[in-house]
């Protein structure tokens, strides 16, 4: 059984991640962030942006219509270990790729910076993405504004 079939995945829509490389696809990050965790989730603002998003390196994934349709960060936790969260994907573009491919960019930027393991807090809905993908659980589930995580590690291969 494919992951498509197993998490219901729509067919793939076009889309297009890359680094966030400028003002604008980080003020579009940070507006869909918005979107998804304040106005979807009623996470307070203060809780969504913070001093680490200076320093970690974004994805964004673009639409066929330019529109910032999903985006996530890496942020280094020490010399060997990264922490990747904010994941964000636009509600009608969900269960389309796009998440996969964002995890999989950021796994990527992980790597070319000598990156061995990942870890992820994830929503616990979202568990399942991220044990389909090679992350295993670690520790019991805690809540985090409300919204039920799991803490989720992985171990990326040497390329």
């Amino acid at each position: 059984m494919s992951l498509n079939d197993r998490f219901g995945y729509r067919a793939q829509m076009p889309f297009l991640v890359r680094f966030a490389s400028s003002t604008q696809d980080r003020d579009a990050a940070y507006a869909l962030r918005r979107d998804v965790f304040e106005l979807e989730q009623h996470i307070p603002r203060p809780l969504d942006r913070d001093a680490f998003d200076f320093s970690a390196d974004h994805v964004v994934a673009f639409d066929r219509g330019g529109r910032c349709v999903g985006t996530g960060r890496v942020v280094r936790t020490d010399h060997r270990t990264c922490h990747i969260g904010r994941m964000a994907v636009a509600r009608e573009a969900r269960r389309s790729g796009v998440g996969a491919a964002m995890l999989e960019s950021l796994e990527r930027m992980a790597r070319l910076r000598g990156i061995r393991e990942v870890v992820v807090a994830s929503q616990l809905g979202s568990e399942p993405f991220f044990h389909a993908r090679g992350y295993r659980r670690d520790g019991d589930v805690f809540e985090d504004q409300g919204v039920p995580h799991v803490h989720m590690r992985k171990l990326l291969l040497v390329s």
